[in-house]
């Protein structure tokens, strides 16, 4: 491929899709245009620019268009604070 979308990049830090936030993205928002359906997941560890990647305020807060239905997904994190370790819960 060529041009910008020919390879992934990891050199900026991954910040809030949404103009004029500069918070670090947390959630990849995803339309399923024929389902109708926007998605929430955990973000992906390779950035794809293609993407909306949001902070979890934005995320939180967004509301599918009317008409749809938005499903989230996302892996919720929790901390041991007696080894300091994080873990994913399934819901």
């Amino acid at each position: 491929m060529f041009g910008i979308f020919g390879y992934v990049t990891d050199s900026r830090p991954r910040l809030c899709s949404r103009p004029l936030c500069a918070k670090d993205a947390e959630v990849l928002l995803l339309f399923d245009y024929d389902a109708r359906l926007v998605e929430l997941r955990t973000l992906d560890r390779v950035r794809d620019a293609n993407l909306l990647e949001l902070c979890a305020d934005h995320a939180n807060r967004f509301r599918p268009p009317q008409g749809w239905a938005c499903e989230d997904v996302r892996e919720e994190r929790r901390w041991n604070k007696a080894t300091e370790t994080s873990y994913a819960t399934y819901e």
